[in-house]
């Protein structure tokens, strides 16, 4: 059955878990590209404590390179590490409260539908 038909209480419920659900898709790979980041850094500082004396290290900022210390790039790391895990750690509690709406939602849609003798699979 085409949206157009659904009565308009069915249509708002279902254009709110529509939303609900693309927030929950953005959520997502924000926070999947934070793993794959923290995972880097981790990579990376693991590496850099390996390393013995003060190897020459450059950070990108723009278009040049700028020479770093070891423990420089290992402090900004850390930093960064820091920032990037509230992020992760506020994104998961997110995505679990728009699972739960959207849980929430696709229950009331089916008895929605239901109620208009509209079978959903």
């Amino acid at each position: 059955m085409s949206q157009q038909k659904l009565p308009p209480e069915v249509q708002q419920t279902l254009a709110q878990y529509q939303a609900i659900r693309d927030s929950y898709l953005k959520i997502d790979a924000e926070l999947k590209m934070i793993e794959a980041e923290l995972s880097d850094i981790e990579h990376i500082l693991e590496t850099l404590k390996t390393v013995e004396g003060e190897p020459e290290l450059y950070k990108m900022v723009g278009h040049i390179l700028i020479k770093r210390t070891k423990n420089e790039v290992i402090n900004e790391l850390e930093e960064r590490k820091e920032v990037l895990s509230v992020k992760k750690e506020k994104y998961k509690k997110q995505l679990e409260i728009l699972e739960k709406q959207l849980r929430e939602l696709e229950s009331k849609l089916r008895d929605m539908l239901a109620k208009y003798g509209i079978n959903v699979g």
